[in-house]
This record gives C-alpha cells, structure tokens and sequence, in this order.
C-alpha cells in the first residue's frame, strides 16, 4: 500500500508570503477609540438636541398659560387646542 502526499517542495532559496496579514494592535486600538468617539459624539449630539426641543416645548406651553391666565381663550377646547400646536 503506497500513499503519495501532495506536498510542495521546500525551496531553499524562494521567500513565500502569506496572503493575508493579521491586523496589528495598534490597528485595532485606533479603530477601536474611533469607534467609541463617534458613539460619544452622537449621544452628546442627541442629548442636545432633545434638550433644546424640551426648551422650546416648555416655553410654548408657558406662552399658552400666560394667554390663559389672561382671558384670551374663551373655551377649554381653544386652550386645548392650542396646547396641541406646542407639540408640533
């Protein structure tokens, strides 16, 4: 029983080189910190922004009270209505 292996010959003088490098840590840290920057970048983004419409739904609502209080709206249905443009 003879078994025949198909293996390249090892040639002293020829360099071989692998087809693909494994990625460095120096690498993988950059891409890494990127990664977390940009996470933190857009929640800092999004809480300002939320905050800033949280401002502008508060200050609407306070300028409908003040209306309110001053008689301008005759029926609890023009208040209400009024209220419901705040949340657009």
């Amino acid at each position: 029983m003879n078994i025949i292996l198909d293996t390249p010959l090892l040639r002293p003088n020829e360099i071989t080189k692998a087809k693909h490098g494994e990625p460095k840590t120096s690498a993988i840290l950059l891409i890494s910190v990127a990664i977390t920057m940009a996470i933190i970048l857009l929640m800092y983004a999004g809480l300002s922004y939320t905050e800033g419409m949280m401002k502008q739904y508060s200050t609407c609502v306070d300028k409908i009270e003040g209306y309110e209080q001053r008689g301008i709206y005759t029926s609890e249905k023009e208040f209400r209505l009024a209220l419901s443009l705040c949340d657009s």
